[in-house]
């Protein structure tokens, strides 16, 4: 996705270990296929505070859908079971507000 760099809010309940696993593992994968994305590990409880500054919020765990952006929860980013299948999901979300200013 052409010169578009994805702001991405890896949430987990303190902001540190399980969003740092996410972040890490999520932009690995997304490199490897040409996506530039700038992912920055979030508090669950920060989260509507800041969650209009992202395209796409990625969590371990299920987030109520009260954001005005498109959420992928999935624990296969931490076991990596299913992870090919979380990661196709997150990449057609970002194709859909790859418009978005």
């Amino acid at each position: 996705m052409e010169n578009r760099i994805f702001k991405i809010a890896s949430v987990c309940g303190a902001g540190y270990a399980t969003s740092g696993w996410i972040a890490a593992r999520l932009g690995d994968a997304l490199k490897e296929r040409n996506i530039d994305a700038d992912i920055s590990e979030v508090k669950v409880v920060d989260l509507a505070l800041v969650a209009e500054n992202y395209d796409l919020i990625v969590s371990a765990s299920e987030l109520s859908d009260i954001y005005n952006v498109p959420v992928v929860a999935s624990s296969s980013i931490i076991t990596g079971i299913g992870f090919d299948e979380t990661l196709e999901k997150i990449i057609k979300k970002l194709e859909e507000v790859k418009d978005k200013k």
